[in-house]
């Protein structure tokens, strides 16, 4: 009698074959990887990757489908063991990686060598002390006759794809340790989503399919062309935009690389930028196009805009936002379907966040990396490219390499001021013309839309000082947009400003932007200043979040002392569409108490840029003094761009040659290292892009309020859509902020939702208040 060895029980009592699963998920595997040139390393990941279920005790687990059992019967482990028997005395490198690939394809790809000195892959291999039932599974896997041709056949083929992939990095100058690492990521991508896809489809009773859908790209493009026609073309800044979008089509013809688009602020990077993906995605056979946004603020405007263009329906399948504010659908069906398209980045055209980007190439999650392999052979746009966090910079740029050299993708990086990504120690490889287009700043300079003045005095302004000089900015130009660097500075100027225009009955609209504000309360306020900006006099007092792509337009702008990029996003704000022929004035000024001492990004900055203002430029927003900005100040923070986490280690090196593990392993008297040291689990345990050191607060903003009722009365199904919703009306309190209302008891507890007092909420004009403020606002 021949024992039937099953993968999975569907709801309607259909059982997959194991043999069926692994040749599935061998196609599909094997399919994405030829993106990269690997599709005999993906596929013998993929034929032993469930081996382990070829076991009765598996096949027992299943039919009695006991959930408290889940994961008792090891079966992900057998398929690494064996193909260390088979290879690892002759191919030590290959058989590590497709057994690093094959042991976590369930959870998290592990350390080669941790920065401790352990060896946790091999020991997990080599060592387990758990029940494999080995002998049974390796029989019945041959016997199921899985494996299409020889596996020394296999080897050489896997060889050949690694040596290749070796000689590729050395001809390029790339680091190869470092490669080695996104390449084993990449087919652990690979045989990630081709095994849940596969379940996938086997579960829902959906033919199986391992191909993608690719739109016409064309039919898209001329859907945008004939949007943009309809444009007017009035003013002279009209027609640098359209010159602009011009240059970005005629430039969709070059052949695949890594670009830079260098617009000022207000030049239609987004149109243009989209014009170039779509025709350059048509001529190349591009399989998506991938939207990198570094606000969220941002992103689901671009993503709005784009549909526009485009055409195309909220709830159609070709534009995917990917981020945390994306609330699930309540139509379950839908729900999963999203879902599926979110895990995968399956659809066309994909608008995400730096944040996403980045953790889908860092972590060490098999969810997270899942979606990987649909970067290869993609057109990625990066939108202010220079709100990078430093210590990301060499792990960006490593990414871009190897997505561009490998796998065939082209990356465009977009920003009114180019970091120098090209000039630091592991740097990004751009094409041999990477611009896009040639002197865009020099046109958009004779239209001198803005002048920036320099406006530092010795000790810096007091409160009554800046106050005084915002009331007499405004007197001139009708309106004023201050940017200052911290909640607090923008607190207390808004505060005074408010006291003397009552106190003095002036007709001037006061408007206050924090981030004390929920992002719902946030956008209100935006839109309605949009609306009046023109017809009545208006202050706008906000932190440095309204320079994060807020299409909005004053007749002056007052900076605070900042990085020269911040100022150029400052300058972006003012006479923004040439309101006024005869250009518009930025002022930097100097705060007498500002505290950035929580902020080294804007310290640095700002003392950079006070270097710069003493040096003779006569347009502090040249490409010549941003670029003079950019090598100071990467040379000061040079030593960050590796990420380090601890004394002596860095990411950059536990993803490489891992000096720090391999050291700690021959101290502890290691013999044979092994072939592959990087850290990945380590690594990704400590990769945050952004760290969070803030709690959460629900306001009672609006419909905020009712929220808190509905989470409080929701089912445990309910609950997860909800506090995704709850995103938009919530609160990042700093651990200082959120003591201070604890200590005023102005935060409760539903469930496990921290929500703030409505009493210590000011929906009109503050945020979230504390109480030495409320007696002011008479609240």
């Amino acid at each position: 009698m021949i024992y039937v060895y099953i993968s999975r029980i569907a709801l309607d009592k259909r059982e997959q074959l194991t043999a069926q699963h692994l040749l599935g998920t061998a196609s599909c595997a094997s399919y994405f990887a030829q993106k990269i040139n690997t599709p005999e390393m993906a596929s013998v990941a993929a034929l032993f990757h469930d081996m382990g279920k070829f076991s009765t005790a598996f096949v027992q687990y299943l039919r009695q489908n006991d959930i408290s059992k889940r994961g008792s019967v090891i079966h992900s482990t057998q398929g690494a063991k064996r193909i260390f028997e088979l290879w690892h005395s002759s191919d030590a490198l290959i058989s590590e990686m497709i057994g690093n690939v094959i042991s976590g394809h369930h959870g998290v790809l592990m350390d080669g060598i941790s920065s401790s000195g352990e060896t946790s892959l091999t020991n997990r291999i080599l060592n387990t002390n758990r029940e494999l039932y080995y002998e049974e599974v390796k029989k019945a896997f041959y016997d199921a006759d899985v494996l299409p041709y020889s596996l020394e056949q296999k080897l050489m083929t896997c060889r050949q794809e690694l040596l290749s992939f070796i000689q590729i990095c050395k001809r390029e100058k790339l680091n190869c340790s470092f490669m080695v690492h996104l390449l084993t990521k990449f087919l652990f991508s690979c045989l990630v989503d081709a095994d849940r896809y596969n379940a996938y489809c086997f579960e829902i009773n959906k033919a199986f399919e391992r191909t993608i859908y690719i739109p016409d790209w064309g039919i898209l493009a001329k859907k945008l062309e004939s949007y943009l026609n309809k444009f007017e073309i009035k003013k002279d800044i009209d027609h640098i935009r359209k010159n602009i979008s011009e240059k970005c089509l005629k430039a969709a013809r070059r052949p695949c690389g890594v670009y830079k688009l260098e617009v000022p602020t207000g030049g239609g990077k987004t149109f243009s930028s989209l014009r170039f993906a779509l025709n350059h995605a048509h001529k190349h056979g591009m399989e998506r196009i991938i939207y990198v946004i570094p606000y969220l603020s941002v992103l689901e405007q671009t993503a709005k805009n784009i549909r526009e263009a485009l055409g195309i329906e909220s709830d159609d399948e070709i534009v995917l936002e990917h981020h945390s504010n994306l609330i699930p659908e309540e139509d379950e069906k839908k729900a999963k379907e999203t879902q599926l398209l979110t895990n995968r980045w399956s659809a066309p055209i994909i608008i995400t966040t730096l944040v996403q980007f980045l953790e889908s190439l860092y972590s060490e999650k098999a969810g997270k990396l899942r979606k990987m392999h649909n970067m290869a052979k993609a057109v990625l746009i990066f939108d202010e490219v220079q709100s990078l966090p430093v210590k990301c910079v060499h792990l960006f740029n490593e990414a871009i390499n190897f997505l561009s050299v490998f796998g065939g993708s082209t990356v465009l990086l977009c920003t009114a001021t180019q970091p120098l990504l090209d000039k630091v120690v592991h740097p990004v490889k751009l094409s041999d013309v990477p611009e896009l287009i040639q002197n865009c700043n020099d046109e958009f300079e004779k239209l001198k839309r803005t002048r920036i003045v320099p406006s530092i005095i010795s000790g810096g302004y007091s409160q009554s000082m800046l106050c005084e000089f915002i009331l007499k900015k405004v007197e001139t130009s009708g309106n004023c947009l201050v940017i200052l660097n911290t909640k607090s500075d923008a607190a207390k100027t808004f505060t005074s400003l408010k006291e003397y225009i009552n106190q003095n009955s002036l007709s001037i609209e006061l408007v206050h932007l924090s981030t004390r504000m929920c992002p719902a309360h946030r956008l209100e306020v935006i839109n309605n200043m949009k609306k009046e900006l023109g017809s009545k006099h208006i202050i706008c007092v906000s932190t440095q979040l309204i320079e994060a792509g807020v299409d909005i337009s004053f007749g002056c702008v007052i900076r605070a002392l900042a990085g020269l990029d911040s100022i150029a996003q400052a300058a972006g704000r003012c006479n923004r569409n040439g309101e006024n022929p005869d250009g518009s004035d930025v002022y930097i000024v100097n705060l007498a108490e500002e505290n950035l001492s929580k902020l080294p990004d804007i310290k640095q900055g700002s003392e950079v840029t006070r270097n710069i203002l003493n040096e003779s430029f006569v347009n502090l927003l040249s490409s010549k003094a941003m670029e003079r900005y950019y090598e100071e100040y990467f040379y000061r923070r040079k030593t960050e761009m590796d990420y380090f986490v601890e004394e002596s280690a860095s990411l950059y090196d536990l993803l490489a040659s891992n000096k720090k593990g391999l050291g700690a392993y021959l101290s502890s008297g290691g013999e044979t290292r092994p072939a592959l040291v990087q850290a990945f689990q380590t690594a990704g345990e400590h990769f945050c892009v952004i760290q969070k050191n803030t709690t959460d607060v629900l306001v009672p903003y609006k419909y905020g309020a009712e929220l808190i009722d509905k989470y409080h009365r929701a089912s445990l199904k309910d609950k997860s859509r909800l506090l995704r919703e709850m995103s938009r009306y919530s609160v990042a309190l700093y651990s200082n902020e959120k003591k201070q209302l604890e200590y005023e008891n102005a935060l409760y507890s539903i469930d496990d939702v921290l929500v703030l007092d409505k009493k210590y909420y000011d929906d009109k004009e503050m945020g979230v208040v504390f109480s030495a403020e409320l007696e002011f606002l008479n609240l």
